[in-house]
Formats: C-alpha cells, structure tokens, sequence
C-alpha cells in the first residue's frame, strides 16, 4: 500500500444521497496551486459552493465530505460519486508533469479502489474515449459520457495507463482491513511488528503492533493509532479492557510555551491521556475533566494534568500544574495554588 499521511477536515459543504447508490470515483484538478489543506479550507466555506470527498498532494490526503455524504464537485452527478481532487494540478499539464507526481497517482488509484471496495462498484477504469458505466474516470467523463455540465479535467494529458496500472494493482490483492488502512495514512508508525492482526480479549476488537506504537479497531469506534508515548498510560490502565476501553479518535500534538515540546493528547472511550513532553501521561475524566475544560484545559490557569485521580474522604481529587479539582457527591472545586489558602477558582460564566 501507497504511504501517505490522511487528515480529516470535515466541514459543512455537503448534501444527503437520498437513498443513491454510489457507482463512480471521479479524479479533478484545482486549476490554482494549493496545497491538499489549503484547498480543504477552500471547500469548506459553503459559501464557495463546491467540495470533493478528498484533496490529495505531496501525500497529503485530506477527507473534507464522508462518502457517505454527497460532495459538490459534478452537478446532478454529485448523489452517485466520488471526487478526488488533485491540489495544485492543471488541466494543461504535461504527461511529464502528471508522472512527476507518480506517488500521488498511485495514493488517489488506492483511494478509489478503496471506495469501489467499500460501496460495491466496479475497479474499472473508464478513460477516453468513454463510455456510461461503474468505475473509476473523471470529471470529464461525467460532461462526454453523461452529458452534465462542461467541464473537461483532469485534461487530455493524463496518464490514464500509468494510473490503470495503479488500480489494477489494488483492485488484484486482498482488501485492506481497517487496520491496513490507517497504518497506511500514519506513516510515522514505521515498520509493522505484528504478523496479521491479534484479537482482543472480547473476541470483537483487533489491534496490530508496530514499531512507534499500535493500530486499535473496533466496530463500534472504527481504527485509530496510537503511539508509544501514549501506549505507557494505555498500558498501565489494562489497555482496552480497563477504563480507558477502545481509541475514539487519533492522537493530537499541543503545543507547550512553558515546556520543552509539544505534549500529546488522544481521546478514549473512557476519557482523554493527556502526556507533556517528557513527562508521564495522565488520565482525565469524568466530572473533574469537564471542570478541567472549563477552565481552559492545559492553556487555563490550572496548567498540565500532574496525577490521575486519587481518593480523598468521600471523593476524588486530581493534581495539575497549578492547583487541584476536588470532587464529591454533588459538588465539584477547582483550587488554584496560591500561598495558605489555596484561591478557589470561579467557574467560567
């Protein structure tokens, strides 16, 4: 599989499919010079009035419409499709310039197979001269072949063998696994450790080890990495099986004026690992993790997670960089470190 590093950008600029089966993956040029992020800030002004599913450039993949959802790339062909658009390219680029960047093609063929794979249509590769049918073509296959709108990207220079190549390729192998795919949207993981994929204890989840860290998947939250710095923590509190239950999403990196790096961060089931730059991770949740929010996470004045929580007479108190939440039964504190008393700190409005 293709390296490449997938962001989500999901905004706004989208339409329900109402009940449309989808039947095409549709490749597109920018006509500008964007990078795959700044074409995605673009698309998602809906005032603008177009999207596509994906941007791709410099392995850069970014999903701004789910494809469960229909983009704003192709008039009335928007319910049955799936658009990738190409940032920075033009329809009056060269062969040679379209095969300078080979390993884009070979990310956006990986994307489409995918999608085909995922909804049910043909890996075909319709190019010129067209013809209707499933599969995998672009935007001017929707104005030759379908007779909607004018447009003619990805232009008549298009490497259609080189990128039916690519297809082909995926399309012959054994469907990626969700694990397989977000190995291959973080290549920061590097080298693969475990041979296949390993069950949980629940017999329903899977995970896969890799040389920075592991790969989690559950039905009921999807596959997400999660690296060593965060896996210390995970660990300690029994992994999956423990409080902390399945990864919900991918882990973040916070920037740190009073530290040495970034800190880390990764939502769980059970609540959020916050790491600084050289520091142990923590565990915050729950009832204090709210307050904690509402006093401006690490950037409020309560400053980074220093403990997870600890027992306190009929409750619980956790430390930060700069004070304590308390709580008990139908009461919740936030003290700031100020001298003998400790300041109470007001509740934001």
């Amino acid at each position: 599989m293709p390296q490449f590093t997938e962001i989500d950008r999901l905004g706004p600029s989208h339409s329900p499919r109402e009940g449309a089966r989808v039947t095409n993956f549709l490749l597109h040029t920018q006509e500008g010079n964007g990078t795959a992020e700044s074409l995605a800030a673009y698309l998602n002004n809906p005032a603008n009035g177009v999207s596509y599913h994906y941007t791709l450039r410099d392995a850069v993949v970014v999903r701004v419409v789910p494809e469960e959802l229909a983009a704003w790339s192709v008039l009335s062909a928007n319910p049955f499709t799936v658009n990738l658009c190409f940032a920075g390219s033009r329809v009056a680029w060269s062969r040679q310039q379209w095969l300078a960047i080979d390993g884009d093609l070979r990310i956006a063929a990986f994307l489409a197979v995918r999608s085909a794979h995922r909804h049910g249509y043909s890996t075909e590769v319709i190019e010129p001269d067209y013809y209707v049918g499933e599969g995998i073509s672009d935007h001017k296959y929707v104005t030759r072949a379908l007779g909607i709108g004018s447009h003619t990207d990805v232009g008549p220079n298009f490497p259609w063998d080189v990128f039916a190549a690519h297809v082909a390729s995926f399309a012959g192998g054994t469907e990626p696994t969700a694990i397989d795919l977000r190995a291959a949207a973080s290549p920061w993981l590097g080298a693969r450790r475990t041979d296949g994929e390993l069950s949980t204890p629940d017999g329903v989840g899977r995970f896969a080890e890799f040389e920075h860290g592991y790969v989690y998947w559950h039905p009921d939250t999807d596959a997400h990495a999660v690296p060593t710095a965060i896996m210390d923590k995970y660990a300690e509190l029994d992994w999956e099986t423990g409080p902390l239950g399945y990864p919900t999403a991918e882990h973040s990196e916070l920037p740190d004026p009073r530290g040495s790096g970034p800190g880390l961060a990764q939502t769980f089931q059970g609540g959020i690992v916050y790491r600084r730059a050289a520091q142990p991770g923590y565990w915050v949740h729950g009832a204090i993790g709210a307050r904690w929010a509402a006093a401006g996470y690490e950037n409020g004045e309560l400053g980074w997670p220093a403990s997870d929580e600890t027992a306190h007479d009929d409750g619980v108190y956790q430390s930060f960089e700069f004070g304590r939440i308390y709580w008990v039964p139908e009461q919740i504190v936030a003290l700031r470190n100020s001298g003998d008393p400790d300041t109470p700190l007001p509740r934001p409005a």
